[in-house]
């Protein structure tokens, strides 16, 4: 009798963790809001979402897979979301989540923002995961005239984990500007490489990991066009030309990710886009194949490049505007601590 209500107490023990089993792995296929949401539904539940070992889980499904139906528009100033998805179907679903000041973004990972004071000149600046820390990092530097007229870098590193800036030597800086982009454990930058009659255009990665930059990943020479944007889709790079010219390319890396091999994405022709005083950036482009810009500070389109149309969406805003791609997640800034 004692053995047969073990083995009815063991085969239930089982049961309940083939239930918990199932439904982990039903929970981390919904999307955020969704999760939020049934936190309610019990303590169970509440506890389940809340750890951070589930939140691991969630990011590591959404990396494996397509999470292009995941990614949002994150804009400055105000801090303010866009679900760009939704304006395929003349919608816009923003939310500003920040207050009103001169915030300055220096990129996203793993759904969090990274953010500062407003660049100063000749800054770059990056966001990105340390998987040998499990924390993540704010890169910045910024060129100056030292006294003997050489041009040095400030070069520092922010630790998620620790709260404080530590200033990094480093006998090699890239010159480099802007925001970069986080992908493979590293920040990348896209840049002019090489010395003399050698120079040409490169992506820089900067290890989070080993805080080094590292070799230069090659990219398409293609004449009359010098690529100034770089952005990812579908998990990989991809590169686009300069946006002022009537004319609109992007390139993206494939499978192997060593740089010797890209493909054109599209090629159109934008000669009907608004004019303005500033260039028109790439923000994102969606399922449907239309091209999100943002064409100035306070004005955003939706290109579609099949027949040249395009749909204005105004932003608000009220210094100037930067735009990073993010993805909805469960990861907190405390995420690995």
């Amino acid at each position: 009798m004692k053995r047969h209500l073990a083995e009815t107490n063991q085969s239930l023990a089982m049961a309940e963790n083939i239930m918990e089993d199932i439904v982990i792995d039903m929970l981390s296929r919904l999307p955020v809001k969704s999760l939020m949401r049934f936190k309610c539904v019990s303590k169970r539940w509440q506890s389940l979402i809340s750890d951070q070992h589930f939140a691991k889980l969630c990011l590591q499904r959404l990396l494996l897979e397509n999470i292009t139906p995941s990614q949002k528009i994150i804009q400055s100033n105000p801090l303010q979301t866009i679900d760009y998805e939704a304006l395929d179907d003349d919608e816009v679903i923003d939310h500003v989540v920040g207050k009103d000041e001169p915030w300055g973004l220096t990129g996203s990972c793993h759904g969090l923002p990274g953010s500062g004071l407003v660049a100063e000149h000749e800054f770059f600046h990056g966001f990105g995961y340390d998987s040998t820390t499990d924390g993540y990092k704010i890169v910045q530097g910024v060129f100056f005239k030292a006294n003997d007229g050489s041009k040095e870098c400030a070069f520092k590193i922010f630790s998620l984990r620790s709260g404080s800036w530590r200033r990094v030597p480093s006998k090699y800086v890239p010159k480099l500007d802007g925001a970069g982009i986080y992908l493979n454990r590293a920040v990348h930058w896209i840049t002019n490489h090489g010395s003399g009659n050698r120079i040409e255009q490169a992506i820089i990665p900067f290890s989070l990991a080993t805080e080094t930059f590292e070799e230069a990943i090659p990219i398409p020479k293609v004449e009359g066009i010098v690529f100034e944007g770089l952005g990812i889709h579908g998990g990989r790079p991809f590169i686009y030309d300069v946006t002022w010219r009537p004319h609109f390319g992007a390139w993206i890396m494939n499978e192997n990710r060593n740089g010797g091999s890209w493909t054109r994405s599209f090629s159109v022709v934008t000669d009907g886009l608004p004019t303005c005083q500033y260039y028109a950036i790439l923000t994102a482009y969606t399922r449907s194949g239309n091209i999100v810009f943002q064409i100035n500070v306070s004005e955003m389109i939706l290109f579609n490049p099949e027949n040249g149309t395009y749909k204005n969406y105004s932003i608000e805003e009220s210094h100037n505007v930067e735009s990073a791609i993010y993805v909805e997640t469960l990861v907190s800034p405390n995420f690995g601590q």
